[in-house]
C-alpha cells in the first residue's frame, strides 16, 4: 500500500475547470481541481483542502497545466525527505519572448511566481507560515512572502506544460 506523497490542486473558476478533465496521476498523487467564485472565499476553501489532502507536498497548479515527468519525480522525492521546502516552476516559452523576458525578470529581483509558474510547498510549511493569507489578483504575492520569511526556495523546477494555447487566468 502507498502513501499519496503530492497533492496537486488545479485553481481556476468553475466554469473554467468544468471544460477539463484532469490529468493521469500515479498511485502516489492526487488531482483535485478547486473552484473558486471570489477571493475572499478562496483561503478558507484551500485551507480547507491542504488540510484535507493527504499529500506532504502540495502543488498550485493554473488551469490546463500539466508538471513535467522529471518535475513529478523531483517532488515525490521531496516528499519522501520529509524536510520542509517550497519553490515554483520556471515560465515556458509559450508566450511572446518580450511578456516571458519580463516576467522571468520579475519573478527574479521580487522572488515571487506567477500564477502561469505555479508554486509547491510542504504542507507542515504551509500551516506553520498561517497559510495563504490574502489572495488577489497578484496570487501568490503573499503566500510568497511569508515563505522566503521562514525558508530560501528551492531553484525553480522546469517549466510546466501547458494543454491550452490561451493566456492563463483563473477567472
Amino acid at each position: 500500500m502507498s502513501q499519496e506523497l503530492v497533492t496537486y490542486i488545479v485553481l481556476g473558476s468553475n466554469s473554467r475547470l468544468a471544460r477539463l478533465k484532469k490529468f493521469k496521476v500515479d498511485k502516489d498523487e492526487k488531482c483535485i481541481f478547486l473552484c473558486f467564485k471570489d477571493y475572499s472565499s478562496f483561503v478558507e476553501t484551500l485551507d480547507n483542502v491542504v488540510a484535507d489532502s493527504s499529500g506532504s507536498i502540495i502543488v498550485l497548479l493554473p488551469p490546463s497545466s500539466i508538471p513535467k515527468k522529471k518535475n513529478r519525480i523531483s517532488l515525490k522525492k521531496m516528499a519522501m525527505i520529509n524536510y520542509p521546502v517550497w519553490g515554483w516552476f520556471d515560465l515556458g516559452n509559450s508566450e511572446d519572448n518580450v511578456s516571458t523576458n519580463i516576467k522571468k525578470l520579475n519573478t527574479f529581483i521580487r522572488t515571487i511566481p506567477s500564477i502561469e509558474q505555479g508554486i509547491y510547498f510542504t504542507k507542515d510549511l504551509y500551516f506553520s507560515i498561517g497559510g495563504m493569507g490574502e489572495f488577489k489578483e497578484d496570487y501568490f504575492t503573499e503566500i510568497s512572502k511569508r515563505l522566503y520569511s521562514r525558508l530560501d526556495p528551492q531553484k525553480p523546477l522546469a517549466s510546466l506544460t501547458s494543454r491550452s494555447s490561451s493566456k492563463v487566468s483563473l477567472l
